[in-house]
């Protein structure tokens, strides 16, 4: 059977249930480039003793309380449609390094390949776990996740559940119970907002803000989103970390120093960046699974500021606004502006994508502390920014899509970037 082949089944089979907008958007874009597997990926590198028994049955068990590693997606009368099936196999698979050359390399490489599995996701399974073993008492605790069934936020909470029902078996405590919310849970808020004024007032925000034809993009080339991507890399000064860490606007501040960075280099006055929202604005959502991940377009006006302080301020603007109206998707926003996604015409939306994560991720097995890594955060369509911990300082990763920027080109931007970044971070207000 072919990736991505439609499989037809009961339509009046009462488990199931319609996609909710987010993954549906998912599911087409994975429909019109099946080659290109939209998959997140992490892993947690663990230093100590690892039951992997334990970690294999409460992985199972927590697959049943969020039930998003059991979901199944298929198509009927050319809609796709999903139930959860309970008799999904789920397990921890158990692969060891230790016999290779570079154990860790190997490690990394293995699952750099696996983030390229095409999948069906109506046969296959839509959530991948195992244990990498690359020393005595070094693991790597991976897994990789079809986005149709979880986003970042999702998987998150679901790992940090994971490990709290591991460490509360191994410690012989009480667990706390789950509050996670089911599939069909998730899929009937989706449509109840959907369906409320408060969509209708999202809609008309976005639609205030004209963002059609403000797409800015540092790319050489055109072409489509790619799951490989090219990546430039560097520590930032620990100056400018100590500095930023000071600051109470750390997203705001990347934000200003990339739409500065655009406007200088494509010469718009107004350039537009992408950031990503959860789309979890209640406790419920927050404590479930699922798919809900939007993507506001922010637009920066350079040329209505005159100092540093006052694009600190639009953007901080910019971003509170956004806030407010996440739950609208970047999909419905194109479609009210009548760019219709996966055409040409969704170049008016393109651009680069800040993701700004200053906490440091420690997941907990137990008395064993690991530290969270992303392998892929899916597709890359232009450029991806990303700031994050690594050691004790900042690291500023760019992220870009092969099709469309060179390695040379690549290199010179994130490093005009990020000394722009340091001459923002240190700048006064007035500036």
């Amino acid at each position: 059977m072919k990736p991505f082949e439609v499989r037809r089944t009961d339509p009046f089979d009462e488990t199931l249930f319609p996609l909710s907008a987010a993954q549906r958007a998912t599911w087409f874009a994975q429909q019109f480039d099946p080659e290109v597997p939209i998959l997140i990926a992490h892993y947690v590198e663990l230093r100590g003793e690892l039951d992997v028994e334990l970690l294999d049955r409460e992985t199972r068990a927590v697959a049943y309380e969020f039930q998003s590693p059991m979901l199944k997606v298929i198509e009927v009368d050319g809609q796709p449609m999903q139930y959860v099936d309970e008799k999904a196999e789920i397990s921890v698979g158990l692969v060891d390094f230790r016999w290779t050359e570079d154990p860790f390399e190997a490690a990394l490489e293995w699952m750099r390949r696996d983030c390229r599995t095409q999948l069906d996701l109506a046969v296959d399974g839509i959530v991948a776990t195992a244990v990498l073993r690359v020393g005595d008492a070094h693991y790597l605790w991976y897994s990789r996740i079809h986005h149709v069934a979880l986003d970042g936020f999702g998987a998150m909470t679901m790992m940090n559940r994971i490990a709290h029902r591991y460490s509360a078996s191994a410690a012989r405590k009480d667990l706390q119970p789950s509050r996670a919310a089911t599939l069909r849970t998730l899929y009937d808020i989706d449509e109840r907002y959907r369906q409320s004024d408060r969509f209708a007032a999202d809609r008309e925000y976005w639609a205030g803000r004209n963002t059609v034809g403000a797409g800015s993009s540092l790319a050489e080339a055109s072409g489509p989103a790619h799951i490989e991507s090219r990546l430039e890399s560097t520590l930032m000064s620990d100056r400018s970390c100590a500095l930023l860490h000071e600051s109470e606007n750390h997203a705001a501040t990347v934000i200003a120093a990339l739409a500065l960075y655009l406007s200088r280099m494509t010469a718009k006055e107004i350039v537009q960046i992408h950031v990503p929202m959860s789309g979890r604005t209640t406790a419920v959502l927050r404590d479930s699974g699922g798919m809900m991940v939007n993507v506001a377009p922010l637009l920066i006006s350079i040329a209505a500021v005159d100092t540093v302080g006052e694009l600190f301020a639009q953007v901080q603007h910019e971003l509170m606004g956004a806030l407010r109206h996440q739950r609208c998707s970047l999909d419905d926003i194109r479609r009210d502006a009548g760019v219709t996604s996966g055409l040409e015409g969704e170049d008016s939306y393109a651009g680069p994508m800040v993701n700004v994560m200053l906490f440091r991720q420690e997941v907990q097995l137990g008395e064993v502390v690991g530290e969270y890594h992303i392998v892929t955060s899916g597709p890359v369509e232009d450029l991806l920014v990303n700031l994050y911990p690594s050691g004790d300082r900042l690291r500023v990763d760019f992220r870009a899509n092969p099709i469309r920027y060179e390695e040379a080109g690549l290199r010179e931007h994130h490093r005009n970037f990020v000394g722009l970044l340091e001459e923002l971070i240190a700048s006064d207000s007035g500036a």
